[in-house]
């Protein structure tokens, strides 16, 4: 049995129209919850008026990982799935069997917690996979070293180019907009960090599969379309996205990889900063 997962923050339409277009092409015996984020009874009732093939969990919106963690604890309770699909509602399937290929790859690889497709972005690029970034080269080193060093040599230092040159097998860090998790490894690792809000799950979510001797693993045999940024972009501009992560971030780096307070602050304000030369 394959559960799927969807947090839908008013996005009535993109969550039918994935319900409806894509996920109807998955062959494989499955159960869709969507999680519907921020809702009363009265609109997660309309909303399921429109997909009666899903299950409507009307939440609190505590944020992506909480509203994730909300639909999988659903279905343990209900269906006791083998595997869990994560999914954004603006995805859009380029391959076919996508879901059912992730499957037979999770099989194939018991070591690995999670399993991703190749996710391309509208600019045409893959979002993801990528590896570990400290704090700092993330969010300062990387803008600060521009005068000093050229475009080539940038693109070595930061990996700009990861994410192109990725090839199947585990990596770091896979798109959390779809991911199929093996929901017995997702259980033991702890689901995702509900300290977060938006961003950063993805992050944890590799420590602490790895903590439990798991990993992430990247098959770029099957493709999806990710317009990235189609519901929050209506809600919030470009900087106080970018700070939303980085405070999402924070508690990853803070309590994951020992960063102290004080250098949180420090390149807090100087993202900040970066941000309004950009």
């Amino acid at each position: 049995m394959l559960g799927v997962v969807i947090v839908s923050y008013r996005s009535d339409d993109l969550t039918v129209r994935f319900v409806r277009e894509e996920l109807a092409k998955i062959t494989v015996p499955h159960r869709v919850v969507v999680v519907a984020n921020g809702y009363d009874a009265v609109q997660a009732q309309q909303l399921a008026n429109r997909i009666p093939e899903a299950v409507i969990l009307p939440a609190e919106n505590r944020g992506f990982a909480a509203g994730n963690n909300l639909g999988v604890k659903w279905l343990e309770e209900h269906d006791r799935p083998t595997y869990i699909l994560l999914a954004n509602n603006d995805i859009r399937f380029r391959s076919e069997r996508v879901v059912e290929t992730l499957v037979e790859t999770a099989v194939a690889h018991p070591e690995a917690g999670a399993v991703g497709p190749e996710i391309i972005g509208p600019d045409g690029n893959r979002q993801g996979p990528e590896p570990y970034m400290s704090l700092w080269d993330r969010y300062v080193w990387m803008y600060l070293s521009t005068p000093f060093l050229g475009a080539e040599k940038k693109r070595k230092r930061f990996a700009l180019d990861y994410p192109s040159r990725a090839e199947a097998g585990s990596h770091y860090k896979l798109s959390g907009a779809f991911l199929l998790v093996d929901a017995e490894a997702f259980r033991e690792a702890g689901r995702f960090d509900e300290r977060t809000f938006l961003y950063g799950e993805e992050n944890i979510l590799s420590d602490r599969l790895a903590a439990i001797g798991r990993t992430l693993y990247f098959d770029p045999s099957v493709t999806v379309l990710h317009d990235h940024g189609q519901t929050i972009g209506r809600h919030h501009g470009d900087r106080e996205r970018a700070l939303m992560q980085f405070d999402s971030m924070a508690c990853y780096y803070r309590n994951y990889r020992g960063n102290s307070a004080l250098s949180l602050a420090a390149a807090r304000c100087l993202y900040s900063l970066i941000l309004k030369v950009k």
